[in-house]
């Protein structure tokens, strides 16, 4: 009802779920467009109230309970590591966001300073920009200068200091000083805020990996070719730890994702990208699976037979994520690290036995 203190809202949502589930109380997911199928049953017209929902609803799991699966809580460090690791997500985007402005707005005015360093968010060319931030301040520096410049900074690498400062002293397009001096005043506006989000992205990482390490399941997830401690940390908030949740590999598959969905009717059938999943769970399972082909023989293998069979690079990425799933699934139920010489061995007797 309108006046319930239960009315959800997006924000509060979580929030008030984890509450009744402290509070005892047994929490089913029921997504919007099977309660609006479970409407038309009851009113063709098309009536709609919160009374009438919470009616319909009621129906749903008096008549159909079996078909639905509760919410199953995960111990406390796995949700605080959920919290953290989609917070952290959130931040790489603006990280990704204000890294584009930052280069869009080096293209208009000094596109000199793209070609200096590998990386535009880096420290060191963040540190460039701010001491010179237009080509006319950069030119006018002295070799010495500019590899005092970089030891301040702990360049790694001063061997490459020559061949960068001759690649600053090449003849480059040059800004009228108008769009340079209002171009560079945004320049220094964007890295003001990179910097500071750069060191809590930081701050983040270290406190997953603490989390992480005292987590029961981290062996499992660190033993993944390419995972990397918040890429483990993603998986272990995405799976949970509480075992009942999935009774077997498909079900994780279709939460993540990473399994298509066939449609037949009669002599047609066809397969489609599932759309209806948890979209941080799908997002970590294609990025372990295009970590995994640089470091996973296989992998790779099977990588490159997708793309040479006609699929794109998503495709092939999606199919790799299914494959891994039934691996991970696996590793995840048993409490079990990922051994690669086990694995070939396993997929080569099940080869056998196919014959």
């Amino acid at each position: 009802m309108s006046s319930s203190p239960w009315r959800l809202t997006k924000v509060s949502a979580d929030a008030s779920v984890s509450t009744l589930m402290d509070w005892g109380y047994t929490v089913y997911p029921i997504n919007p467009k099977a309660v609006d199928r479970y409407r038309d049953r009851y009113r063709a017209s098309g009536v709609k109230s919160d009374e009438f929902d919470a009616c319909v609803l009621a129906n749903i799991l008096r008549t159909d309970r079996d078909r639905f699966q509760p919410i199953l809580p995960d111990s406390e460090l796995a949700r605080e590591l959920k919290v953290l690791t989609r917070d952290r997500e959130k931040l790489i985007g603006d990280r990704t966001r204000l890294s584009n402005r930052l280069t869009s707005t080096l293209k208009a005015y000094y596109p000199a300073a793209l070609e200096l360093f590998c990386d535009v968010v880096q420290p060191i060319t963040l540190s460039f920009l701010s001491k010179y931030p237009t080509y006319q301040d950069a030119r006018r520096i002295s070799f010495g200068e500019f590899k005092a410049f970089l030891s301040e900074n702990r360049y790694p690498n001063l061997k490459r200091a020559k061949e960068i400062y001759q690649r600053l002293q090449q003849p480059h397009l040059e800004s009228e000083d108008m769009l340079a001096r209002t171009k560079s005043r945004l320049m220094l506006a964007v890295v003001s805020q990179l910097r500071p989000l750069i060191q809590q992205i930081k701050a983040y990482d270290e406190e997953i990996k603490k989390l992480l390490d005292s987590h029961p399941d981290a062996h499992v997830f660190r033993s993944l070719p390419g995972a990397g401690d918040v890429l483990s940390a993603r998986f272990i908030a995405e799976f949970g730890d509480n075992r009942d949740r999935y009774q077997k590999a498909e079900n994780a598959q279709a939460e993540a994702g990473s399994a298509p969905i066939t449609i037949q009717s009669g002599k047609k059938k066809y397969v489609k990208f599932r759309r209806a999943c948890k979209k941080p769970f799908r997002a970590t399972v294609h990025e372990f699976a295009f970590c995994s082909i640089t470091q996973c023989a296989w992998a790779r293998e099977y990588y490159d037979q997708q793309v040479a069979g006609g699929k794109t690079h998503t495709q092939a990425i999606r199919s790799l994520s299914n494959k891994w799933m039934k691996i991970i699934f696996a590793l995840w139920q048993r409490h079990q690290t990922y051994d690669e010489e086990h694995h070939l061995l396993m997929k080569e007797k099940h080869a056998v036995a196919a014959v």
